[in-house]
């Protein structure tokens, strides 16, 4: 029976991930900061816990010791910009420490979570693995520069190594996309643009069924695959249909995305000079102005994988566990 280690393992990802692992019978251990919080969704998983800081190299050699593969998701959380030291530190740094652990422990396989936003607002659609990246926030920039520290020591020391990129997530467990549930269905939501931009989204499990496809398959092994749901759609879309499945009317406000963009990068200038962090910043109105469509075609050829969910029934899904927990 093999061992796994999931760093960031308590958090929306690398919990789904460890759920998944220990149902099919793996020893699980999960890496993370003593303070985080055990999801729901672990609360009766078996799973071994160390706790650490990703920063730490002395606490992840620990961690990674007696391990046969990780799973590496560990990632800081998105901000406006007021976190530049830290989003380095543990996005580059972090990795950095993970990738000389995994080698003097002898790991037989990392797989590397980077993320979609590597290609940023995408420069072709839809965007493959080989699309030039396009970074166009502090969060995309140090997981770009986390990724390129992977390949590098790949090709210099030979560690069996795969990157996914995972395309936007959500699902049970997720409170990053709560906020758009909650202003559609209080009738509240304001579309900045003409909300024709792209997205993608997709169910939480079937990016985690794409990871540990992944795990330990040899044609993973020096590969980068784009992880996600069948198909994008505009904003405009998918506020219809979640509206639809929260048996409200779709969002009408809008505002033109020009002077909203010119608010946030001035609150970015005033603010990040102090550390303070931007009630409203260029990542955020992103969402509104950034394309972000993808080809999953490479993983599906190279590792049989298969969406499992369609996207009306995973908002379906999602709404419904809002609802269990009270916030919708």
């Amino acid at each position: 029976m093999s061992t796994v280690l999931v760093t960031g393992g308590k958090g929306f990802l690398g919990s789904h991930i460890v759920a998944q692992l220990a149902a099919r019978g793996d020893n699980v251990r999960i890496f993370a900061r003593p303070s985080t919080k055990t999801p729901s969704l672990l609360e009766h998983t078996n799973y071994e816990f160390i706790p650490g800081d990703i920063r730490d190299l002395d606490a992840v050699d620990r961690a990674v010791r007696g391990v046969d593969y990780i799973i590496h998701v560990v990632s800081n959380f998105r901000k406006g910009g007021s976190d530049k030291q830290e989003a380095y530190a543990v996005n580059v740094e972090g990795t950095e420490n993970v990738l000389k652990a995994a080698e003097k422990q002898g790991v037989q396989h990392l797989i590397h979570c980077s993320t979609i936003g590597v290609h940023g607002t995408v420069l072709e659609i839809p965007a493959t693995e080989t699309t030039p990246f396009n970074p166009t926030d502090l969060y995309q920039e140090t997981k770009l520069i986390g990724e390129q520290r992977v390949w590098a020591f790949y090709r210099e020391t030979g560690l069996p190594v795969t990157v996914v990129r995972p395309i936007s997530l959500f699902g049970p467990g997720d409170t990053r996309m709560l906020k758009l549930f909650r202003l559609i269905q209080k009738g509240r939501f304001v579309i900045v643009g003409d909300g024709e931009v792209l997205f993608h989204p997709t169910y939480i499990d079937d990016v985690v069924r794409g990871f540990l496809l992944c795990l330990n398959n040899p044609q993973a092994i020096g590969e980068a695959f784009i992880i996600g749901g069948e198909g994008y759609l505009t904003l405009n879309e998918l506020c219809q249909l979640i509206a639809k499945e929260l048996g409200v009317k779709p969002p009408m406000l809008r505002l033109p995305m020009a002077p909203i963009l010119a608010m946030a990068t001035l609150c970015e200038r005033i603010c990040e000079p102090l550390g303070l962090e931007p009630p409203l910043h260029r990542r955020r109105v992103s969402f509104f102005r950034n394309n972000r469509a993808f080809s999953i075609k490479k993983v599906k050829q190279t590792l049989g994988f298969e969406p499992q969910m369609s996207l009306t029934e995973a908002i379906q899904k999602t709404i419904y566990w809002y609802q269990q927990q009270g916030w919708l």
